[in-house]
């Protein structure tokens, strides 16, 4: 079974993990192939790179990654920066390489010949691309994997956030960024900070917002942030997500996950 529900996170990583730790298996006959596609921005000089992540299995059930779903809420949760996602559906083969294309570039995504058999792009930076773009697919398939598809989403644009100052107890917190032009996006925060005494930033904060220029940590949330033996560190991600039907099987489906971090990573 399929569902469909809001974005699946790893808390403490803030990073989407591509709704990984909620596919189930498959046999390869009997499954429904899906792609999971995961672009993030990188600073690259002055301007910025991507490096898409495809990956394609045969699943029994997924949830899907949506960002027109939040609950504009906050919760508080450990904080783990080594945290990462398992599954167990069965990976399969989309031919032996797919096109990924931008504005500025167009590039081939080679598959893994072992292992985790994600499709990336050779070139250590990825391709130059100007966040915001609209990104193109093309999966050539395999007759005895994944079949072919096509596939585009809009990536995620940069914007600028404000830094939060602490307010008095009992008294909610106030966050603001540039909004996004349109609906479809989602703002995604983490305060991360210190519980238990000591240095260590091993709590937070997680607050998934409509992209609207200004979210509100609830009260009911404060109370280990006032008392961090260690200044908070904040970090913000913008998520664009686009589910894309087959277009020869209505139950062929293509999850593209697109984000943009402040702090933004540096491209290789």
């Amino acid at each position: 079974m399929l569902r469909r529900s809001s974005p699946i996170i790893v808390l403490g990583m803030i990073a989407v993990i591509a709704s990984c730790d909620s596919l189930t298996g498959s046999g390869a006959s009997t499954g429904t192939p899906i792609s999971i596609v995961l672009m993030n921005a990188r600073t690259k000089g002055a301007g910025y790179t991507t490096s898409p992540r495809v990956n394609f299995y045969s699943v029994g059930s997924a949830t899907f990654s949506f960002s027109t779903l939040t609950s504009d809420t906050c919760i508080t949760a450990a904080y783990d920066s080594t945290a990462v996602g398992s599954n167990t559906a069965l990976q399969l083969g989309a031919g032996a390489y797919m096109i990924a294309a931008v504005s500025a570039d167009t590039d081939s995504l080679y598959k893994a010949p072992s292992g985790n058999q994600v499709y990336t792009s050779k070139h250590v930076s990825g391709m130059p691309f100007n966040p915001g773009d609209s990104v193109w697919l093309n999966v050539a398939g395999d007759i005895a994997g994944f079949p072919a598809m096509q596939g585009k989403g809009k990536t995620a644009e940069p914007f600028s956030i404000t830094r939060p100052v602490l307010p008095p107890v009992n008294t909610p917190m106030l966050i603001n960024w540039t909004a996004a032009n349109d609906n479809n996006a989602a703002m995604y925060i983490s305060l991360i900070f210190n519980k238990g005494g000591g240095t260590a930033l091993n709590t937070q904060v997680f607050c998934d917002f409509h992209d609207d220029g200004q979210g509100t940590v609830q009260t009911s949330q404060m109370a280990g942030l006032l008392a961090s033996s260690v200044p908070f560190v904040m970090k913000a991600q913008r998520l664009r997500t686009n589910l894309v039907f087959g277009q020869t099987s209505r139950t062929t489906y293509m999850n593209i996950i697109s984000t943009f971090e402040v702090p933004t990573p540096v491209s290789p």
